[in-house]
């Protein structure tokens, strides 16, 4: 790896996580679960990031305070699906930024689609629904995942 590469690199890692302040803003809050998600997948405690990954992303899109229950629901599961179906749990900034993004479009159109669908669908019964459903995400299959951010 050459030197520009291996410089990039480090300055990608998150750093070790601050203490929060006692009222944090959101930028400071999605920076603590953000750093902390990168430092559980680090000791392989897989689940602790998933989670921190996922609230990191839903503060950054401004949705983790939504009153619709069935979009968290949906993000989580489908944001904790795409980072599982990589070789390792990670995810840039950039690269959460538009997975959050493609779920909420997602969302969106299943939600209209739904709302216009003859059969009936009952809202308790989302949460299975959502849980089976397969999207199309744009899963890196690279040998090594920083070369699918240089193209």
């Amino acid at each position: 790896m050459d030197s520009a590469k291996r410089d990039n690199k480090e300055l990608m890692k998150p750093t070790a996580p601050k203490f929060l302040p006692e009222n944090p803003t959101l930028e400071e809050l999605w920076q603590y679960f953000y750093e902390m998600a990168y430092l559980f997948a680090r000791s392989k405690n897989l689940v602790s990031s998933l989670g921190c990954y996922t609230d990191a992303f839903l503060i950054r899109g401004n949705a983790m305070h939504s009153s619709d229950k069935d979009w968290l629901d949906f993000f989580r599961r489908q944001f904790a699906i795409y980072l599982m179906g990589k070789k390792r749990i990670s995810c840039s900034l950039c690269e959460g930024d538009m997975i959050h993004d493609f779920l909420k479009d997602e969302y969106e159109s299943i939600r209209v689609a739904l709302a216009e669908s003859e059969l009936p669908f009952h809202s308790e019964n989302l949460a299975a629904w959502f849980a089976s459903l397969e999207l199309d995400f744009p899963w890196c299959v690279e040998e090594d995942e920083s070369d699918c951010a240089n193209g």
